[in-house]
């Protein structure tokens, strides 16, 4: 029999669209081949991105129910701690044997459709039954690609289209959204809806599919594709994270060795399920034993009545977020002793940071991190003696400061951070040129600034794009906003350089005012505490400043705005 012809979507296609360069493991032909003669047939992958990234197959003899997916810790736990509740939200309460049944049946529902191997695009709202389908999808062998819903249509429809998702999963208040991108995408097949009463013709509910009896029989290669999670740039489209099931459960694994909990550790969860927050803060609690609180969105009110009546002993508040808690008048009358670790990362503004640890005490941990990568993380006491550390790198991952020829630095030396590992992404969507400069010699290069001390921990200085040259002067914005939120009357601020005949960059910064104030009070502020180099040349007072749904500030945000008055193109 002659050569079959290879499938456009084939492992070796892939290594071409990430652009090779060892970033994804090749399957094994031998493997395959007696996986052929058995008479048993790959199956058809309809998720066009990754080919065999994407790949799952028939269980071999003797390893029916063997299951490498990254939702692997809940089955562990539903073992180990069946009766116990895993996921608490509004009143509501699911034990871990619960939640691993409801995955099963999602799952099964899903293979049952024929969707294994497909993606899925998800437009979800952050309450447990999303968590029981991104759980279900892994160990039914679909790709989930998780969007911000409140992203235009035209930035979901591309998404949609860079993954080749085929399948739709939206909630009540995203229905319509996806409803129009089925109607203008013919490859998508199936929308299934969620707390939707009475679904279209041709949709499914993920209610329907939750109830339905079966256990999934699908084993899921762990190099193959978990997640594409997009991540914002500098400029143009956002990047597709590949996220195999591998890296997250390293990256799983890896941070319940850094930071590990205990069974009576009760985690709140605010920020989007549909980012990368999800493997680092819901699985390791639910791997160990903790139950996790689901609550919505972020309300900075109604944060502190979680913390109170939940009895929160661990949570993730971003700096903004923090700053956003700490403005709700009355919050002093919430009793939040029973917080033992309060997760932060980002840049963090000295007042805000001041303000948190009195309110909170000795209980912040300063972490740093990227979808692409594993995360790094203090310790409380390490981050309240030097609040520029953000720690060691977790479990099995290395991390290091180079030089501009990628030199490795020694300690206490500036350079840029790069990370190893087993948590690390495979690449970047259809991006081969940018993976080939991302990935180097198996270190991901973050574009991040910072150095490594003796004691192998992070310290952050900026972001390499970030730094403003200015009449011959480098300025770290960073710098500038912490003098800034100084001002008794500025309750947020982020400065960006953009181009200047004269300047080189000029300084921008935008401002959230509590009170009247001008702009030659804001530069004035400024030039008494910085040198005068430093200090914004323009102020733009704003009602809020754009940030990402995990809290940080989108400086790229401002620099497009800036561009559009100039009328250039973003540089």
């Amino acid at each position: 029999m002659g050569e079959a012809p290879r499938h456009p979507h084939s492992r070796d296609h892939l290594r071409e669209r990430v652009g090779g360069r060892g970033l994804v493991h090749r399957y094994d032909e031998r493997r395959q081949g007696a996986h052929l003669r058995r008479g048993r047939r790959l199956r058809s992958l309809r998720g066009p991105h990754l080919g065999a990234l994407h790949l799952v197959r028939p269980p071999l003899a003797g390893e029916a129910g063997v299951n490498h997916d990254y939702a692997y810790p809940l089955r562990t736990a539903a073992d180990r701690f069946a009766t116990r509740v895993a996921i608490r939200y509004r009143g509501t309460s699911w034990t871990f044997a619960e939640a691993d049944a409801v995955t099963d049946r999602i799952a099964a529902a899903c293979e049952r459709r024929g969707l294994s191997g497909a993606s899925a695009l998800l437009l979800l709202n952050n309450e447990p039954l999303t968590v029981f389908a991104m759980l279900g999808l892994a160990r039914a062998g679909i790709t989930a690609v998780p969007v911000n819903p409140r992203l235009t249509v035209n930035e979901i429809a591309f998404q949609l289209e860079d993954s080749a998702s085929t399948v739709i999963i939206a909630d009540a208040a995203f229905v319509e959204v996806a409803r129009q991108l089925a109607s203008t995408h013919p490859t998508v097949r199936l929308v299934v809806t969620a707390n939707v009463a009475d679904p279209a013709d041709g949709e499914a509910r993920l209610e329907d599919l939750a109830d339905e009896a079966g256990a999934p029989t699908t084993v899921v290669d762990s190099s193959s594709t978990a997640q594409i999670v997009y991540t914002s740039g500098t400029t143009g489209f956002p990047k597709g994270v590949i996220r195999t099931h591998e890296a997250n459960l390293w990256t799983t694994v890896n941070h319940a060795l850094g930071q590990p909990r205990a069974a009576e550790d009760v985690e709140l969860f605010v920020l989007p399920l549909f980012g990368i927050a999800f493997v680092f803060q819901v699985l390791p609690t639910l791997m160990q034993g903790g139950t996790v609180v689901l609550d919505g969105g972020f309300d900075p009110a109604r944060a502190w009545e979680v913390l109170e009546t939940e009895n929160v002993t661990r949570a993730f508040f971003a700096p903004t977020m923090l700053s956003s808690m700490l403005e709700v008048e009355g919050h002093e009358r919430y009793d939040v002793s029973a917080l033992t670790t309060l997760n932060s990362a980002y840049e963090f503004p000295v007042k805000v940071r001041e303000a948190a640890e009195r309110r909170f005490g000795p209980v912040i941990a300063y972490m740093y991190g990227l979808s692409e990568s594993q995360l790094t993380a203090s310790t409380k006491e390490a981050f309240a003696a030097d609040p520029t550390n953000a720690g060691p790198a977790m479990g099995l991952s290395r991390v290091r400061a180079v030089g501009p020829a990628g030199e490795v630095l020694p300690p206490g030396e500036v350079g840029e951070i790069v990370l190893q590992g087993p948590s690390t992404m495979a690449g970047y969507l259809n991006r081969p040129e940018i993976n080939a400069t991302t990935v180097v010699d198996g270190w991901l290069h973050t574009g991040d600034i910072g150095y490594v001390d003796a004691h192998g921990a992070v310290h952050m200085s900026g972001r390499k794009k970030e730094i403003i040259k200015t009449g011959g002067f480098a300025v770290d914005p960073v710098e500038v906003e912490n003098c800034l939120l100084t001002h008794d009357e500025i309750a947020e601020a982020a400065v960006i350089g953009i181009p200047d005949d004269h300047w080189g960059q000029r300084i921008v910064a935008y401002v959230v005012r509590r009170a009247e104030i001008s702009e030659a009070d804001v530069i004035a502020h400024v030039r008494a505490g910085l040198a005068t180099f430093k200090a914004p040349k323009d102020v733009c007072f704003v009602p809020e400043l754009p940030k990402t749904p995990t809290g940080k500030i989108q400086r790229a945000e401002l620099r497009k705005i800036e561009h559009k008055k100039m009328g250039t193109p973003t540089a």
